[in-house]
């Protein structure tokens, strides 16, 4: 029997972009499929070649832009298009502003809310060079070492001669970085790093994928290094274990001026000045004189801080070193927050634990918060701000809520995350009682 080995015919189309998709890719019609391009705009042309598999359907094999359209602006990054990162670098600053508005209108109108042009501002967009958090991988291959981010839809690492989002101490500390990981480093060891650039310095974690023990050489050659670049705290870990830590002096960041602990592996947001535009959103959606306020998913204080400033605050988190150092700052600064551990996923504030607050501010993650909502929706809390990092799991608690008589005022887009499809959504609820 002769088999038939003939491949699929390909077959070269040229394509005008139509739209965005939700993951930044434009969007190009095929015979009424829908293909993706990466790092395309609306109104680029793009030559694609097909093929078409058993079921039918299109596969992209090749694709060239071949004319770029208004809705294109020049990248300012070299590593644009191959690292992973920043994919919407691209955009015009109008088209930009549309993705990242529509990245929260189009979920409210998939469940159900009829104008929700009306309540949702223009985004508030924060300039590159601000990131203080920095998660780098890296491996060492020969004599040389690789240290940065995965290359676009690859796991193969980009080594990064610049960042245009990070703080530029991060970036210049990468230079010594892979100089002290390939003085230190056997060949094939890879792991990851962790920086925070805190208010007082950098704190870095070195995570070695290594079961052997560092030697006192090594410890050695981490502890000069620490002390050359003026770290205010460097741990270096094999296989989870902390294998060597070396304190100058412990890492801080300040919310509402108030010192606060901090921890490279702890949850931050992304930037001082992101946790300066959050306060000051959340403060501005304060009804006047507020006299008890709950802060759900509170964190290391971000928003408990300040408002304590308006009303006492009860702060809920479970992660125990959040609270201890929110703690510590809220007794140092004298300021009126009382805290309870509780995974609120599991155990949500129920009505009669509710009834005692006028505010409640809810910050949950990505998940966001379906129980708790559906509690808040049945409660009497005149007014209630949500902050959000996802418009999906937000729009459908918004819905929970406004079925439940609340009334959604007003929603600030914060762009945090600069040049990603990512957004950042600050609420107002309120319920006449």
């Amino acid at each position: 029997m002769i088999q038939n080995n003939k491949l699929p015919p390909i077959i070269t189309k040229t394509l005008t972009v139509q739209e965005l998709g939700k993951e930044g890719d434009g969007v190009v019609i095929a015979d009424d499929q829908r293909l993706y391009i990466p790092f395309a705009t609306p109104e680029d042309e793009v030559v694609v070649e097909l093929a078409l598999t058993k079921k039918n359907r299109y596969k992209i094999l090749k694709h060239q832009i071949t004319k770029q359209g208004k809705n294109f602006s020049p990248p300012p990054c070299p590593h644009y298009g191959v690292c992973g990162s920043c994919q919407l670098q691209h955009l015009s600053d109008e088209t930009y502003l549309k993705f990242k508005r529509d990245k929260i209108i189009n979920p409210l109108l998939f469940e159900g809310f009829q104008n929700p042009n009306s309540v949702v501002r223009s985004p508030i967009v924060l300039p590159p060079g601000l990131r203080r958090r920095a998660n780098f991988n890296f491996q060492r291959l020969g004599n040389k070492v690789e240290l940065g981010y995965h290359k676009y839809h690859s796991y193969e690492l980009l080594t990064l001669e610049c960042c245009h989002i990070l703080k530029p101490e991060i970036v210049r500390f990468m230079k010594p970085l892979m100089a002290a990981l390939e003085e230190t480093l056997a060949p094939g060891i890879e792991g990851e790093i962790f920086i925070t650039a805190a208010h007082n310095g950098l704190d870095v974690h070195v995570e070695i994928r290594d079961k052997t023990p560092l030697t006192l050489e090594q410890k050695e050659l981490w502890g000069q290094f620490a002390t050359h670049q003026n770290l205010c705290r460097l741990i270096v870990s094999t296989k989870g274990k902390e294998d060597f830590i070396i304190l100058h002096e412990t890492p801080y960041v300040l919310f509402d001026g108030v010192p606060v602990e901090s921890d490279c592996r702890s949850f931050l947001q992304p930037s001082s000045e992101a946790d300066q535009h959050l306060i000051s959103l959340v403060c501005e959606l304060l009804p006047p004189g507020p006299s008890k306020i709950a802060d759900l998913f509170c964190g290391r204080g971000t928003l408990s801080l300040p408002l304590a400033r308006y009303a006492p605050v009860e702060g809920f988190e479970m992660d125990v070193s959040a609270l201890n150092a929110l703690e510590a700052a809220a007794k140092k600064a004298q300021r009126p927050i009382f805290l309870h551990q509780r995974d609120l996923f599991k155990t949500p504030l129920i009505e009669n634990e509710l009834s005692s607050f006028d505010v409640v501010v809810i910050d949950p993650p990505r998940a966001g918060a379906e129980t708790q909502s559906r509690i808040l929706a049945t409660s009497k809390v005149p007014t209630l701000i949500y902050i959000s990092c996802n418009p999906l799991t937000f729009a459908r608690d918004a819905r929970i809520l406004c079925e439940g008589g609340y009334h959604l005022e007003i929603i600030q887009p914060l762009d945090q995350f600069r040049w990603t499809v990512h957004i950042e959504v600050i609420a107002k609820f309120t319920k006449k009682l």
